[in-house]
């Protein structure tokens, strides 16, 4: 995996805010929209290359913080927003220790459902079964749960949601 240059400063200058004791312990992983560093808080912090990205995120922690969702969701872990930074579009949330959890909210769609055709959302329950396979109805009542708070969340995948008995 390339980390993003731009993206890695922009993680160094956040945790510099957070004070001289806090580090950037190391590298979680990433993607082409966003890149995730582990710091010396036991915390992770995720870059985004886009606004919406980091918006998306930063909205679907906040909406569920008002709800008093703070630790779990149908009995899924949910990471707890901690900090941000708007200008670096930085999100510092919770590190996820045990499965099941969903993390990833970058791909979200708030307070408006998607505009799917019959085929399209076929298509992707077909792909959720593939992915997820007994797993998938949790991942469905999960989103249905999301849902219920008007998060739309549309990239239901391994390593966004995550179960025992698919750890590595």
């Amino acid at each position: 995996m390339i980390i993003d240059p731009e993206r890695e400063e922009r993680a160094t200058r956040y945790v510099s805010l957070c004070g001289n004791d806090v580090k950037i312990k190391g590298y979680l992983g990433g993607g082409t929209d966003e890149d995730v560093w582990k710091t010396s808080k036991n915390t992770a912090i995720k870059v985004f290359k886009y606004d919406f990205g980091f918006w998306n995120e930063h909205d679907s922690y906040a909406r569920l913080a008002s709800f008093g969702v703070t630790e779990t969701l149908d009995g899924f872990w949910i990471p707890s927003m901690l900090g941000h930074n708007e200008d670096l579009l930085v999100v510092e949330m919770d590190l996820m220790q045990r499965a099941p959890y969903i993390i990833d909210f970058a791909k979200v769609k708030i307070d408006r459902p998607p505009d799917f055709s019959d085929e399209v959302l076929e298509q992707y329950d077909r792909d959720g079964q593939e992915r997820f396979e007994h797993n998938w109805p949790a991942v469905k009542s999960l989103m249905a749960a999301l849902e219920s708070f008007l998060i739309f969340y549309l990239d239901p995948k391994p390593g966004n949601i995550a179960f025992p008995d698919m750890m590595p």
